[in-house]
């Protein structure tokens, strides 16, 4: 089996936090796998998912989705180590991959996958006519993807026009989730992720949209991941997905005992630092950054106020507002921990309030953020140093579906938003790809409108090599190019803070939650 280690280069999801947690239940009812009891667990979303249809997925909610309704060919383990998906080898550069499909790989109606249709899959997901905003992330901002399959030896062939090196990364992203080709011509059952829609683990057995979601396993699926932590125990028949925003019912429901697992940004964590009922696995993938839409008509496209706005934050009063000072300073797009990122602090404006307030002193700018990372905190503290720097702000903090549609697929009215990188890869390209390209409207992930040749120049020598060196000089050269005009004011992280109980265990290969691998342990 072929597992090609990748050069270290970019790729991050942003927008909003899923926060998650599991119960457990079992009746008499049906065949189950726990001695013939059904086996239940539940797992609570944050939000509703925007889309079913992996490919179109842009807020944490769709990831969670994506993962338990779809395989990827590739999937990335611990240190960033790609494993089988659906493939079971595979060979890549930066303008090709050839994937071997695994003999028993199947559509969650037991249709079986074949090459020619993960190529028809794949076409689809790159078809700048599909508008997904993730396509760009996974083959690279504007690419052109020829993708063939032949089944008779099942292998799958991905060419593109122009230099990605981290295409294996961007196939393992959630997004790039293969649906079941059958369901490409039955709109509504893709969009239902119902039996046959996808080639995951589950299926939707019924969707309630702000209420809950139900979702069946699939009887003899064979795909399992091999994560290096894989957990044990039994595979739940039917999982359970409520929808609830408040992470202080979380907390309420996970000491009651009727949740066994719940994620965390904000303070209801300390509730269980010293339950020894609980492990908290702390992981800072969530990044904080400001970000501008620039398009003309808003403040941010004038650069002297995107620097004068940055000349009001300070990185530790932001970092002590959302959390009470544990979270990491970032320097760039990403903290210092992700391969290549700038950790020069000299290329950061430096806090200088009075010498802000000559420009901003009148200016309205309506602040749009998402309340899923510590309930808001962080939107609060924004707004409060822009209004003592004489700035007109509005705050409007929005669900993650809400912000998502608004602010990351730019259908809203926005001036400013504190951007929840949710870093899938913990590497930059994902974070990078969102500053260039073609807007969400036109299929890509430029929400901010940025134009910035000199990010553009080095993000595309990044992506054109795998030598480690030649990568890092380029990608340094981009950031600062990114900071230097301040299309992004850096803040810090925030750790997303997994917290189980005894019954169940689950994986978060380099600290990514992986949902479809809950299992029920007692």
């Amino acid at each position: 089996m072929a597992r090609v280690p990748l050069a270290a280069g970019v790729c991050t999801l942003a927008l909003g936090l899923a926060v998650t947690g599991c119960t457990t239940s079992a009746d008499s009812t049906g065949g189950g796998k726990d001695g013939g009891k059904k086996v239940k667990a539940t797992i609570a979303t944050s939000s509703d998912p925007t889309s079913l249809d992996p490919n179109l997925g842009t807020v944490a909610a769709d990831f969670v989705f994506a993962r338990m309704l779809n395989d990827q060919l590739v999937r990335r383990d611990d240190k960033g180590e790609i494993i089988p998906g659906l493939a079971s080898e595979w060979k890549a550069d930066p303008t090709s991959a050839e994937f071997t499909l695994r003999k028993d790989a199947k559509c969650t109606d037991g249709t079986k996958v074949t090459a020619s249709g993960v190529a028809k899959v794949l076409t689809r997901f790159a078809d700048p006519a599909t508008k997904s905003t993730a396509a760009s992330q996974v083959f690279g901002p504007g690419a052109k993807v020829t993708a063939t399959g032949d089944d008779a030896s099942g292998k799958v062939s991905v060419k593109l026009d122009k230099p990605w090196s981290d295409l294996l990364y961007g196939l393992a992203l959630p997004q790039a989730g293969i649906v079941c080709p059958a369901a490409l011509d039955k709109p509504e059952l893709l969009k239902s992720g119902k039996k046959g829609a996808g080639t995951g683990a589950y299926y939707m057995e019924s969707a309630k949209p702000g209420t809950s979601y139900t979702l069946t396993a699939v009887e003899g699926y064979t795909g399992w991941a091999t994560y290096k932590n894989m957990p044990k125990g039994t595979v739940p028949d039917t999982v359970e997905m409520p929808v609830i925003q408040s992470e202080a019912t979380m907390a309420n429901n996970l000491a009651a005992g009727t949740l066994d697992y719940a994620a965390f940004t904000g303070p209801d964590v300390a509730r269980f630092v010293k339950d020894k009922r609980f492990t908290i696995n702390p992981a800072p993938i969530i990044r904080m950054m400001v970000v501008f839409n620039e398009r003309e008509g808003h403040p941010g496209a004038d650069p002297e106020v995107r620097e004068a706005i940055a000349k009001t934050l300070d990185r530790k009063a932001f970092n002590q507002a959302v959390t009470r000072g544990t979270g990491t300073l970032m320097a760039s797009i990403t903290d210092g921990s992700v391969p290549c990122a700038n950790k020069d602090e000299s290329l950061l404006a430096k806090t200088d309030v009075a010498g802000a307030k000559d420009v901003l002193k009148g200016v309205k700018i309506k602040l749009v953020g998402t309340n899923a990372v510590a309930g808001g905190s962080g939107n609060d503290y924004v707004q409060a140093a822009l209004k003592a720097a004489g700035a007109d702000v509005s705050l409007r903090n929005a669900d993650s579906a809400t912000w998502g549609n608004d602010v990351i697929s730019n259908k809203g009215d926005w001036d400013l938003t504190i951007l929840p990188n949710l870093n899938l890869t913990n590497l930059l390209t994902t974070p990078a790809s969102l500053f260039l390209g073609p807007d969400p409207a036109d299929g890509g992930r430029n929400f901010p409108g940025v134009d910035n040749k000199g990010f553009a120049k080095g993000f595309g020598e990044a992506m054109a090599t795998t030598d480690e060196s030649a990568k890092c000089a380029a990608w340094g050269e981009a950031q600062k190019s990114l900071l230097g005009s301040h299309d992004v004011v850096p803040l810090a992280t925030v750790n997303l803070n997994y917290t189980t109980a005894a019954r169940i265990s689950i994986a978060a290969p380099d600290g990514l939650l992986a949902p479809e691998t809950v299992r029920v342990t007692k």
